[in-house]
């Protein structure tokens, strides 16, 4: 597909815009999207074989697959699909340079579109299955691979667009398929991801054929009734505050119609600048490692194989006399005596309390931290 866009102006053209308007990095040229039989099609097409055969050797595991997906898309990930697409987003901008994250949501879908690391087979098996993400002892937000399945509460046919390969899951599709070998009230739906053309796709979605121009990766979905007054509400809550555990992410667009949420992020000597389009602030980081107790490693969380674990601080400069709230990569619902974000990878329910014994350590260790750092 050639396609060319006037990125001066028009309604395709605003992102950069405003990238250029907040002087940030002009996402680098992307080796162009991969058509027919690509090595992701024939991985999928090989790991659907072996599905379906399990599925055939044992039909209970249809019913325990399709009950973890709903479980997950309507318990404590009911309400954190932005989150949860962000989040992965900044995973793959990891080891990125001018990093950018677009979210986006029309009256059909909502997109997600980052021009970070393009997903590879390890990524593909992560959205199908779960506790087998890549990302266990690593500087990443993401562990379990539960998190895409959140957008199952606003979409029954997710797409995942990427430059190496692209595919789709249906909800229908896949009943299906499975019901050919296994009877079941309910079905999975992402076990079975069925390769798409980007180009053909983009032909009639301007969005998406703008994102294409730019973006290593796109999640498309394609919304359910009554999904979106829910994502709009995401869109608008959505804490600036998390650009500071991923400084690698310099700019985060949150766009809903007229509604534009623009978050960017400037490291100036030991300070970072904070833009969240409204007000810029001042904020000191700090970090640690913990080292974990005999006692911690116990409790640690499920599929950690590291004895160390990170601490931040993050601290806003102009606001030390007010108290902050725990966080683990989104802020937590206990508050903090301490004035900022102490923030680490806690174990908590659903990332809205902390737990002993682990959280304990933890907190103890981000204490510490804070004294040492109090003078600067």
């Amino acid at each position: 597909m050639k396609r060319e866009y006037d990125f001066s102006k028009g309604e395709r053209g605003k992102f950069y815009r405003k990238n250029a308007k907040l002087n940030l990095p002009r996402p680098t040229r992307q080796p162009s999207w991969a058509a027919g039989e690509t090595a992701i099609a024939r991985f999928i097409a090989a790991e659907a074989r072996k599905t379906i055969r399990a599925y055939q050797e044992q039909p209970s595991l249809v019913t325990e697959h399709a009950n973890l997906e709903h479980d997950t898309a309507h318990g404590g990930y009911a309400h954190r699909q932005i989150f949860e697409l962000v989040q992965n987003g900044a995973d793959a901008l990891t080891h990125s340079d001018g990093a950018s994250i677009l979210v986006r949501l029309t009256g059909d879908y909502l997109y997600c579109a980052d021009n970070g690391n393009p997903i590879d087979e390890d990524g593909v098996r992560a959205l199908m299955f779960s506790h087998m993400s890549s990302k266990r002892d690593t500087s990443e937000i993401g562990r379990f691979g539960l998190g895409f399945k959140s957008v199952l509460g606003v979409t029954d046919a997710p797409e995942f667009y990427s430059r190496p390969g692209s595919f789709r899951f249906d909800r229908q599709c896949a009943a299906q398929k499975i019901a050919e070998v296994a009877q079941a009230e309910r079905y999975p739906v992402l076990r079975f991801p069925i390769p798409i053309d980007a180009c053909a796709a983009s032909e009639g979605d301007e969005d998406l054929g703008e994102m294409m121009t730019w973006a290593t990766n796109i999640i498309r979905l394609p919304l359910k009734t009554g999904a979106r007054e829910h994502l709009s509400e995401q869109l608008k809550t959505f804490p600036p505050e998390f650009l500071l555990f991923v400084d690698h992410v310099n700019y985060l667009s949150l766009e809903d119609g007229d509604l534009s949420r623009d978050f960017s992020l400037k490291k100036m000597n030991d300070e970072f600048e904070l833009d969240t389009g409204e007000r810029v602030s001042r904020w000191k980081r700090f970090k640690t490692t913990h080292k974990l107790s005999a006692e911690a490693r116990k409790d640690r969380r499920s599929l950690d194989d590291s004895d160390n674990v990170p601490i931040w601080w993050a601290v806003p400069l102009d606001r030390l006399n007010e108290p902050g709230y725990y966080w683990s990569f989104v802020r937590s619902g206990m508050a903090s005596y301490l004035s900022g974000i102490p923030n680490a990878p806690r174990k908590v329910n659903d990332r809205q309390n902390l737990l002993p014994e682990y959280d304990d350590e933890l907190v103890a260790a981000a204490v510490r931290m804070a004294a040492a750092h109090l003078p600067r």
